[in-house]
């Protein structure tokens, strides 16, 4: 089954994926997708082929990336921070918060797009409400991501 995923961002168009559905639950659900073209996340790059497992739970404040290369090998997660996730019968849909935390394949964590936020801030697309809501999920991520990733990747 094909689920579409629906990206909505604060500071561009929103993004659009048609996704491979591997597993759904009571409140969760896990998609893949394979890239077609290169790509980037921070510093790291993406070949053509590579695999996402990602994961949309209910209540979450962040979505979880788990990206492969085409061959595989794990590249890395990459937490989006978010608000208003929904999950449909075919379709999930977020609201993109700017902020994401990777975190490579040995652990090491890398904050991305906190310039982002702070422009947005600075511009007032982003309130006060909404910078509480993205720190309390950053500092989330950094002191729980090893327990996190382990409870994703046991429904994998």
């Amino acid at each position: 089954m094909k689920i579409l995923e629906l990206k909505r961002h604060l500071n561009k168009p929103e993004e659009l994926y048609l996704c491979d559905l591997l597993k759904r639950g009571r409140d969760y659900i896990i998609v893949k997708y394979v890239s077609d073209r290169s790509g980037r996340v921070g510093s790291v790059t993406f070949d053509a082929g590579s695999k996402t497992y990602a994961y949309y739970k209910i209540g979450m404040g962040y979505v979880i990336w788990k990206m492969l290369n085409p061959d595989d090998r794990l590249k890395g997660y990459l937490f989006h921070i978010c608000q208003d996730l929904h999950v449909e019968e075919d379709k999930v849909k977020f609201l993109d918060l700017l902020l994401d935390v990777w975190i490579d394949a040995a652990g090491q964590i890398t904050i991305l797009d906190r310039d982002e936020v702070e422009d947005c801030a600075g511009k007032g697309v982003i309130g006060e409400k909404e910078l509480m809501w993205i720190d309390q999920q950053e500092q989330e991520i950094i002191e729980n991501w090893k327990r996190i990733i382990s409870d994703f990747n046991l429904l994998l």
